[in-house]
């Protein structure tokens, strides 16, 4: 009979402890409205930073703005929103963050990651003069070291006296074609390809039919307009040796050089595929990854590579020089290839 006994003592027991017993808190919660995660944003716009904190037991006192870990901004509002001047940062990736407490002491953060960009183009620093074409194109065009260079990819589809080059778009067709075929294509057969704007001629295109040349400057007017010509071997290790490549590296092959490749490639993102080998452009040549065109009519490399013939060809083969440009290197290739590539041109003035 003392079984009863022991029940009717332990139920108070349970209920006073359950009484004592504290109600947990809930902590705060931030989220980041603006920008999105993985936006890219542009380098010198104010971007508005817009976090929204509420807690369902309790009181925001502060959300704090941080920048790459760095606090930049804080405020009592729970949803508070930062102007973020971006100018002076550099191109890149970036972490935001947001953080919340509450009066209880308890916080909770947000994290999402953007990549600020620039636009490209030219060279806001720089003056550029202008030039056209036989079709009427203009281009923009750039002093560097006392030669005066195309700023842009050549896209013109005729000579300077008004002779139409042929344009191949098959691909059988392209890979099919001699040594000294005078044709062009657009990247993917694009021609409205606003992000290079580029022609791809073959050697004997860019020629012109045009004897090879190793002097300074060629004498090759080749597809250029008239007072302008394809510029040679010579002319190009002057251009690299101005941008500083020394005299060992300069007749070198392939990848050479230091920082030469990023002086010539248009800054930012929004053409080059991103990479920390990202140009500055401070050269003022603006270069844009095209792509090429291979032998066999394949396209390739485009956002990712520039290539640009010289009026030069290696002697007694069915081969010319050129000069590329990559996305993830620093430096200028130098190399001979097969005069049915696809390449883009840059002209200098005579």
């Amino acid at each position: 009979m003392r079984i009863p006994k022991i029940v009717i003592y332990l139920i108070p027991f349970l209920l006073f402890t359950a009484c004592e017993e504290e109600v947990e808190k809930v902590g705060p919660k931030v989220e980041i409205t603006n920008p999105q995660n993985g936006e890219t944003l542009l380098q010198g716009d104010v971007i508005p930073i817009k976090a929204i904190a509420e807690d369902e037991d309790g009181t925001i006192t502060e959300v704090r703005i941080y920048i790459e870990g760095e606090v930049v901004s804080t405020s009592e509002q729970s949803t508070y929103i930062y102007n973020w001047e971006t100018e002076g940062y550099e191109v890149g990736e970036y972490v935001l963050s947001a953080l919340a407490l509450d009066d209880d002491e308890q916080y909770s953060s947000d994290n999402i990651t953007i990549l600020l960009d620039n636009p490209g183009g030219f060279n806001p620093d720089l003056s550029y003069g202008s030039m056209s074409d036989f079709e009427g194109n203009t281009y923009a065009t750039i002093d560097i070291g006392g030669q005066v260079w195309m700023a842009e990819n050549l896209r013109v589809t005729h000579y300077a006296d008004g002779t139409p080059i042929s344009e191949v778009s098959d691909e059988t067709e392209w890979g099919a074609l001699a040594a000294d075929a005078q044709v062009y294509s657009w990247y993917a057969n694009l021609p409205d390809n606003e992000d290079t704007a580029s022609v791809l001629y073959t050697w004997a295109a860019a020629m012109a039919g045009g004897t090879s040349s190793d002097t300074i400057p060629s004498g090759v007017l080749g597809v250029c307009p008239d007072g302008w010509h394809l510029p040679s071997e010579a002319e190009w290790k002057q251009l690299e040796f101005f941008l500083g490549m020394d005299t060992t590296q300069v007749v070198r092959t392939e990848w050479r050089g230091d920082d030469e490749g990023i002086q010539l490639k248009e800054t930012g993102y929004s053409k080059w595929q991103r990479d920390p080998a990202g140009g500055t452009n401070t050269s003022g040549f603006t270069a844009v990854p095209a792509g090429f065109r291979s032998a066999s009519g394949t396209f390739y490399n485009y956002h990712q590579y520039a290539a640009y013939w010289t009026a030069t060809e290696e002697i007694a083969t069915d081969k010319a020089w050129y000069r590329a440009l990559k996305y993830n290197s620093e430096q200028v290739y130098r190399q001979y290839n097969t005069k049915t590539m696809g390449f883009s041109v840059r002209c200098v003035q005579d």
